[in-house]
């Protein structure tokens, strides 16, 4: 009992002795501060530190006063305001209000605001100013880490075995969804006010092979029968019920795709989905291709996988602002068919592709 009243006097008497160190703050008009300095000139004071303990003034205010005085005694602020005024930000945008307005308009519609969309607001009606404003700007390019030391430890094994290899004869091969709609994953909205969206909003030696496009749906119906043939030429289309990779779609891209390109033994760089290591996809690779496959190890793809960071998120981001662009040019809420999403996604994706270096 007495240890624990010991305890609460020892706090109590720091308490007491921090409350007792307080220092009171003052807070000094213009003209205060104007008849201090003046005083002090006129008084020919030879120690600043007594006029300040004369004066009851903090010396380190003091300090700041001097270093500004020339501002403090030529300010035409009224002498009873205790600011000398300019505060706050700098104005970086000088037609924020029409920005807004913008921004304001689009949410207004429950359409998406992003960062893309102000800057193409910008590059519309402020060209002239974007300009300027990028001169003042340096542009680092940043390089691209993909190596660490797991990834070095899979291709120090990687190239003992295969570095006899002639590059064009190192085929990488993976796989990534796209859809019609691709928005991003968020929008900017006014504190307080909603984020809704409307539905319409939401929904080396080195070679490109050709892309080869899964589709959903039924094999040999409407869309086998009837759109494939409609679909741009020099890519390779198939459906499948679930738009995904099994063995049947995976025998016909070895065919398709991989037996054109392929002019000698080959390596074939895949993850770890059951039809790419299969038994049967060993086989018909060696067997037909004269080839070998090799698997990355297992869940490593995001580190061991060139594609999934060099080409698969560019080309996700690339896909996403070339939906941005397609909504922001569209005149009202216009409805698409099934079949002409299809189809836009694939000549989407075609552009997009086209544009990542090879």
């Amino acid at each position: 009992m007495s240890k624990r009243n010991t305890t609460c006097h020892a706090v109590l008497s720091i308490t007491f002795e921090m409350e007792q160190r307080k220092r009171h703050q003052f807070r000094y008009t213009n003209g205060q501060r104007k008849a201090l300095l003046q005083e002090f000139h006129e008084a020919n004071e030879t120690s600043e530190r007594k006029f300040c303990r004369d004066k009851h003034l903090a010396y380190s205010t003091w300090q700041g006063w001097r270093l500004k005085e020339d501002n403090i005694m030529a300010n035409k602020r009224h002498n009873r305001l205790a600011t000398m005024g300019s505060q706050g930000h700098t104005t970086l945008i000088p037609f924020k209000d029409e920005l807004l307005a913008y921004m304001r308009d689009r949410r207004g519609t429950e359409r998406y605001v992003r960062a893309f969309h102000l800057l193409q607001c910008v590059k519309r009606n402020k060209r002239e100013w974007l300009t300027v404003y990028l001169l003042t700007k340096q542009i680092e390019a940043a390089n691209q880490q993909v190596l660490d030391e797991v990834w070095l430890g899979y291709a120090a094994t990687f190239w003992n075995k295969y570095g006899h290899y002639d590059k064009k004869h190192i085929l990488n091969v993976d796989e990534t969804s796209v859809f019609f709609d691709m928005p991003p994953g968020k929008t900017l909205a006014e504190i307080g006010q909603s984020s809704k969206v409307s539905d319409g909003e939401k929904h080396s030696h080195r070679e490109k092979l050709p892309k080869y496009f899964i589709l959903k749906g039924t094999p040999g119906g409407v869309i086998e029968r009837q759109e494939l043939g409609t679909y741009p030429p020099g890519h390779f289309y198939v459906v499948q019920s679930n738009a995904w990779m099994d063995e049947c779609v995976c025998s016909m891209y070895l065919d398709e795709v991989l037996a054109p390109c392929v002019d000698d033994a080959s390596m074939l760089l895949v993850d770890n989905l059951a039809c790419h290591v299969s038994e049967a996809s060993h086989d018909k690779v060696a067997e037909t291709h004269f080839s070998v496959v090799e698997p990355l190890p297992p869940n490593s793809s995001s580190r061991c996988q060139p594609l999934d960071v060099g080409v698969m998120g560019p080309l996700k981001a690339m896909l996403k602002t070339a939906w941005l662009l397609e909504e922001d040019n569209r005149s009202g809420d216009e409805i698409f068919t099934a079949q002409e999403k299809r189809l836009a996604r694939v000549k989407r994706t075609i552009l997009v592709w086209e544009k990542i270096t090879s």
